[in-house]
């Protein structure tokens, strides 16, 4: 069945750049940081994914948050007695996760720009302002969205506020991105279509349960590259 899409948006964390990868690798430098601080047996990386989604209400997501987390769960598994060169080490890591390349995924930019010859295409991805905002300017991808917008969270009230403010119906509208929970499930609750394009790697607080029912409003496809094709043939 064709639909017609007026607005297409992409996600861009672990859609069209790289993004766990690099928050996977100073989970493993925390658990290595601190482990000789930590009694046997305690689950380090367990036990900062519980201390993140602890304080999602009040940090947000982005490597900001990641890193006063990781602080956190370092004086609270070690009963404050890290050193502080450890607490060093875990700020030098987070400095250096916010000042890396932006580095795509090898068909986004051509992805993005053929979607773009045909509709409308916006972003909306979320976490931290000013880092988000860095890696859309850096990524040289810009130019090619009519609209960018970083929100806090990604759910059916945040994607209806910014419809409603572009004007757009939410059942002409289609959102491609990697996570079921903030891409696809929300976007379908408003109405509007989904294109799961799984990543490999997925945050544990990104993960669901919940899988959407069958139906003609969403698909997943294996690759981005697949996206302006499959856009093509059903909107």
């Amino acid at each position: 069945m064709r639909h017609h899409f007026e607005v297409v948006a992409f996600d861009a964390d672990d859609t069209l750049w790289h993004s766990e990868e690099s928050f996977r690798k100073n989970e493993r430098q925390f658990v290595d940081l601190v482990r000789p601080y930590v009694a046997d047996g305690v689950d380090i990386k367990s036990a900062l994914v519980a201390i993140e989604g602890a304080n999602l209400s009040t940090y947000g997501y982005g490597v900001k948050s990641f890193g006063l987390c990781a602080v956190e769960a370092a004086l609270t598994l070690s009963n404050g007695t890290v050193p502080p060169q450890i607490l060093e080490q875990i700020i030098a890591s987070v400095k250096e996760h916010l000042t890396e390349p932006v580095r795509l995924f090898n068909e986004a930019s051509s992805v993005v720009a053929e979607v773009a010859r045909h509709r409308r295409v916006i972003m909306i991805t979320k976490g931290d302002l000013v880092h988000q905002t860095r890696k859309v300017r850096t990524s040289g991808l810009a130019h090619l969205f009519h609209h960018v917008e970083i929100v806090l969270e990604k759910d059916a009230e945040t994607y209806s506020r910014v419809l409603r403010s572009l004007g757009v119906d939410p059942h002409s509208f289609c959102m491609v991105g990697n996570s079921l929970k903030s891409d696809i499930l929300p976007v379908l609750e408003i109405g509007g279509f989904g294109v799961h394009v799984p990543f490999e790697i997925l945050w544990e607080l990104e993960s669901t349960d919940t899988i959407p029912g069958e139906g003609d409003r969403w698909v997943e496809l294996s690759s981005l590259a697949d996206v302006p094709a499959w856009l093509e043939e059903n909107g």
